[in-house]
């Protein structure tokens, strides 16, 4: 499948295409593009409800903080009675076990997904020997305080007869004004193991009918939103410590070999550095760039600028001025850059001919992706503004 493998390389191609010479003009363009593209929907952008991540953990007023990360809505679901226990332990770095100070409250087993200091990202449960709990991950520092335990899908008392709850997203009046009549929810008459609930945004949180209890876990299903190309990206350190084995050349710039690294994946041919000065100097006012990667542990640099870099030990060898070079977006839907770029471009250069042309295939591609998920064949659902499922008519209701 042909794809455009980064930013850069989508600069190319437009510059390429129209006989352009101006970066600076074909990435104002692409930017424009972009923001006619912030709403579409494609399997990439979409979340992994089983993902831990992706898990919401109900709070005290019943309603879990909207994901800084979402664009929109699919769909939420509960599976089950899930739940989050919490107590204090203790544990050792590099170890595949903790002590906890007493008994949880509630149930441990295997697959429980385990947070606090010290524990590894992802850690979970894989056996439980009294107050000892070992898991999957080793500690990434000494545990203390408190470890909390979130059960996994289907881990729940009762989570083999249900209720699992499928929520639909409904209006802001709709879930305000039905919380009012929220009690009828409690005694359904007839009603199966799946009910299909209702959740909505109020203020910066997601509130639930049925009502969600504090701890409840709600899977969510939605999509995210994407990074925009050339946006700033944080510097990335490479190396804690390295040395400058040599420095050639009489005046600026000059050529320095940077053995002792750490690592030298990612880094490429005119990336930027930064490093802290130690027995040896490095850039002393003046850029550092990437001339060859030499090996794992070796680096050539140019330095322009500033005074002579020095032979020595130096620190904190960093990638600097970076920018987003892909998103899911480019990955997946590369005509969409490419159409909604040159139509931008071509609206830039007053070419209402070319614009119209390209403005045309881009609607197109979009309303190929859009047609995909009307018919369900990736979201899976309808496009009606009420759920076939649970009629808006509460006749299942015992109402008294």
């Amino acid at each position: 499948m042909y794809t455009v493998p980064t930013a850069d390389a989508l600069v190319n191609y437009i510059k390429d295409f129209t006989g352009s010479t101006n970066d600076a003009e074909i990435k104002q363009c692409i930017f424009l593009g972009e923001l006619s593209m912030r709403n579409i929907e494609l399997p990439a952008l979409r979340s992994d409800p089983y993902d831990p991540q992706y898990i919401g953990v109900v709070d005290e007023e019943g309603g879990i903080p909207i994901p800084g990360d979402m664009n929109k809505p699919i769909l939420f679901f509960k599976q089950g009675t899930q739940y989050i226990t919490s107590v204090a332990a203790t544990g050792t770095t590099g170890q595949l076990t903790i002590t906890l100070a007493e008994a949880t409250t509630r149930p441990l087993g295997a697959g429980f997904l385990v947070s606090g200091t010290g524990i590894a990202v992802g850690a979970t449960v894989v056996s439980v020997a009294g107050l000892v709990v070992t898991l999957s991950l080793a500690n990434t520092g000494t545990v203390s305080g408190d470890v909390v335990f979130q059960s996994p899908p289907g881990n729940g008392a009762s989570s083999q007869t249900g209720p699992w709850i499928v929520y639909d997203r409904i209006g802001d009046r709709d879930i305000i004004t039905q919380g009012m009549i929220a009690q009828l929810y409690l005694q359904p008459v007839n009603v199966p193991a799946v009910i299909r609930g209702k959740f909505n945004e109020v203020g910066q949180r997601y509130k639930f009918l049925p009502y969600a209890a504090t701890g409840d876990l709600v899977n969510m299903y939605y999509y995210k939103a994407w990074p925009l190309l050339f946006a700033p990206v944080a510097d990335i350190l490479i190396s804690a410590t390295a040395t400058v084995s040599s420095v050639a050349g009489a005046s600026s710039p000059w050529t320095v070999v940077i053995t002792n690294l750490t690592e030298t994946a990612g880094v490429n041919v005119g990336d930027r550095l930064t490093a802290v000065d130690g027995t040896g100097t490095i850039s002393n006012g003046g850029v550092i760039t990437v001339a060859s990667v030499n090996s794992a542990t070796q680096l050539t640099v140019t330095v322009t600028g500033g005074t002579i870099p020095t032979v020595g030990n130096i620190t904190d060898v960093t990638l600097t001025d970076l920018n987003t070079q892909t998103n899911p977006v480019l990955q997946t839907f590369p005509e969409g850059y490419i159409y909604s770029t040159l139509r931008e471009y071509y609206i830039k250069r007053h070419n209402e001919t070319d614009a119209a042309t390209y403005e045309g295939k881009f609607q197109q591609a979009v309303a190929t992706v859009s047609d995909q998920n009307n018919l369900g064949k990736w979201s899976g659902g309808h496009t009606r503004l009420t759920s076939v499922w649970q009629p808006r008519q509460y006749r299942q209701y015992n109402i008294k």
